[in-house]
């Protein structure tokens, strides 16, 4: 656990102040959003960590890829796999529709859903990880159950505040480069934290 709060903190000391920054620039600076997004930044670190996207200067060439939905041995241990798949997705569908009106649609979230998960599987042929339908069809069927229950919650709110956020930014737009934001920092920039404090070897 220890290890797992130093990997998110060392993603979050670089993508928390872009973020912050994006949303200075987008004008959507009330409190409210300031801490959700501040939040759905800090999980998306997380979750990108925990999915095993590698840093650049550990990119080796060597895809597996599984193109056969469903098809390794049924066993708990592979149930147990495509349920942890879709469980990290589903705060992924539940902030979307909450942060971005465009996503408000249940068909919204599950293509964000969808394209986040396919990216996350495209960097994966650059890793030890396997790049496998599996888990973009578990992560897309998360993002949407997600959807489902930010639905129950909030669809009457949402019908009383139809008003886009404010802001110079498309809510497309915003959308990607919020989700562009940690990736990158997992991808460029994390490891050169990471890798300082674990070189000095204060947990041996």
């Amino acid at each position: 656990m220890l290890f797992s709060f130093i990997d998110l903190m060392c993603g979050a000391v670089f993508a928390l102040p872009f973020a912050w920054l994006f949303m200075a620039y987008c004008k959507n600076g009330s409190r409210k959003r300031f801490l959700l997004i501040s939040l759905f930044t800090l999980y998306l670190c997380k979750m990108f960590d925990v999915v095993g996207i590698p840093a650049v200067q550990y990119f080796r060439w060597g895809p597996a890829i599984n193109l056969i939905p469903f098809g390794d041995e049924k066993n708990l241990r592979f149930f147990l796999q495509l349920g942890l798949n879709a469980v990290m997705f589903m705060p992924f569908g539940f902030m979307l529709p909450v942060l971005w009106e465009k996503c408000r649609t249940w068909s919204s979230t599950l293509l964000a859903g969808f394209f986040t998960s396919l990216a996350i599987e495209i960097i994966q042929l650059f890793s030890f990880r396997a790049t496998d339908v599996d888990d973009l069809i578990m992560n897309t069927l998360g993002a949407y159950l997600g959807y489902v229950i930010s639905w129950a919650f909030f669809h009457k709110k949402w019908a009383r505040d139809p008003e886009p956020d404010p802001g110079r930014v498309n809510s497309w737009c915003s959308l990607v480069i919020s989700i562009l934001i940690p990736m990158l920092v997992i991808v460029f920039l994390r490891t050169l934290l990471s890798d300082w404090i674990y070189g000095l070897r204060l947990f041996d």
